[in-house]
């Protein structure tokens, strides 16, 4: 019990959080509380997990360690889903065995590649920086963290032989991998735009939550 007021002190000082007073004494965030707790919902810690880099033939995340190859990093989960869906419908330059999409809240999405890329960075092959965004409007708790994905100094190696081992067996793949820079550079609500107006099936289903 004693450990808990002491924390409960450190919180307190820290202005995370507040008493507050009615028939009875109350404990409950402040503003600054809710912001950390917000950011601390969306940050992970990575695992410590065997560093096996590693791969089967038909393996998708090596396609994440290409496209990072090419593209040097990705700002955002959605961006990173949106260009390999483009590597898949678009350019037609991945194996049977990739993501496969559904329609979601921006469009084609897969939560197997979120997984994925949190194995890779595990792994030691990716690093994840985190960027937070405070409450657009004053009348907003919402907070943004928004991902940006890299190659490490392993991953760059491993990528490198993914890379040569792709276009030895599929050349078209230089050329999507040299295209697909576009649609990492132009703003997201316009890659977004271009793949709702070019495969209207994958646009946010209307009767999501």
């Amino acid at each position: 019990m004693s450990t808990i007021i002491e924390r409960v002190r450190s919180l307190q000082s820290r202005g995370l959080i507040e008493e507050t007073v009615g028939p009875g004494k109350f404990l409950r965030l402040t503003k600054q509380g809710k912001t950390v707790t917000a950011v601390c919902k969306w940050i992970d810690i990575p695992l410590r997990v065997p560093r096996k880099t590693e791969f089967a033939e038909d393996d998708p995340k090596k396609w994440i360690l290409v496209l990072l190859h090419s593209l040097g990093e990705i700002k955002g989960s959605t961006r990173l889903e949106k260009l390999l869906f483009l590597l898949k419908e678009k350019f037609e330059v991945v194996e049977r065995a990739f993501y496969r999409f559904e329609p979601y809240y921006f469009g084609p999405f897969s939560s197997q590649i979120l997984e994925d890329v949190k194995l890779l960075r595990d792994m030691g092959l990716i690093e994840i920086e985190n960027e937070v965004f405070e409450p657009r409007s004053e009348f907003s708790d919402t907070i943004f963290v928004r991902k940006t994905y890299r190659l490490t100094e392993d991953g760059i190696a491993k990528a490198s032989e993914v890379f040569e081992d792709f276009i030895s067996r599929n050349p078209p793949v230089r050329k999507a991998l040299f295209n697909i820079r576009e649609y990492n550079s132009i703003p997201l609500s316009n890659l977004l735009n271009i793949i709702y107006t070019e495969y209207p099936q994958y646009s946010p289903p209307p009767d999501l939550p």
